[in-house]
């Protein structure tokens, strides 16, 4: 019979995201997230497809599920050959008077160990895990990205649940310089404004300089001079931007591991190795000495 020739679909038009995106929302223990789901129009059982979670900002939160497609989400669909046409998305709303991370946007660092997981953040991985039981989903292909609010949700989620994510873009947010040794591994392109008036721009710089500091070699910062809080736009914009972020995979984390363990392991037998034909050499030496 031969190979199934799969079928894709081709665009001549932008897609709208307010129509595209489904509305779900999913419920445990009382407490409902709402979110907005995109599946590709060519959606085929037998290809698996990468996921994007992308987390708003302050601004967007509610109990509509509508004004989180408000900011950045549409940029990423104004070119019909971007990736994102052909990946799952999640985009959940952070309900009103919560925050995706407990803590004061004015500070430019807080302590994950210190500050519980908020319910918000607990259930977008729940949402997360939902989607991967319906949907085919590439497990080392799950990204995350989030500008303000969602830029400190996206180090959070980065620092609490990092195994999870094959690569992250927080925009103008905040985390803890102290998880940097279990970030630096993963894949980050983070950006700021130097001159933001919201979140301060130290906020990225330290998590940039903490990461670097731990031999980081996968972050990437971008300041953008004299800009202020609004930088997402011209991220989002940027067609190299989100192909560099669907183009990680976790798998190259996982075999980059696998090798380093090798590694330590044939480094660490082969300094027994020594010791071992020391000791033997001392011991013929005494032998030697007793003739």
């Amino acid at each position: 019979q031969g190979d199934k020739i799969m079928q894709h679909t081709v665009r001549t038009n932008i897609y709208d995201v307010n129509v595209v995106f489904k509305k779900k929302e999913i419920t445990r223990d009382g407490y409902t997230l709402k979110y907005r789901l995109y599946i590709p129009t060519n959606y085929d059982c037998g290809e698996k497809y990468p996921l994007m979670v992308f987390l708003h900002g302050a601004g967007e939160r509610g109990d509509d599920n509508e004004a989180q497609l408000k900011n950045g989400l549409q940029l990423m669909f104004n070119d019909i050959t971007s990736p994102v046409y052909d990946s799952v998305i999640i985009v959940p709303q952070c309900p009103e008077g919560e925050q995706w991370v407990n803590a004061a946007w004015a500070d430019y660092t807080y302590s994950v160990a210190a500050t519980p997981e908020s319910r918000a953040l607990e259930m977008v991985c729940a949402a997360i895990d939902e989607v991967r039981d319906f949907c085919n989903i590439d497990d080392d292909r799950i990204y995350i990205t989030g500008l303000s609010m969602g830029g400190f949700g996206t180090w959070d989620m980065l620092s609490r649940h990092g195994s999870k994510f094959a690569a992250g873009m927080p925009i103008c947010g905040g985390g803890d310089v102290r998880y940097a040794r279990l970030l630096k591994r993963i894949p980050i392109r983070t950006f700021h404004g130097s001159a933001d008036d919201a979140v301060p721009v130290r906020a990225t710089r330290a998590m940039y300089a903490a990461i670097k500091r731990e031999g980081g070699e996968n972050i990437n910062y971008t300041e953008f001079e004299g800009c202020g809080h609004n930088v997402w736009d011209m991220v989002y914009s940027n067609r190299e931007n989100i192909d560099w972020l669907y183009s990680q995979n976790r798998k190259d984390r996982r075999e980059a591991a696998e090798r380093r363990a090798k590694m330590q392991k044939y480094a660490t037998y082969g300094g027994i190795g020594v010791l071992a034909a020391a000791a033997v050499l001392i011991l013929s030496g005494k032998k030697k000495r007793k003739k």
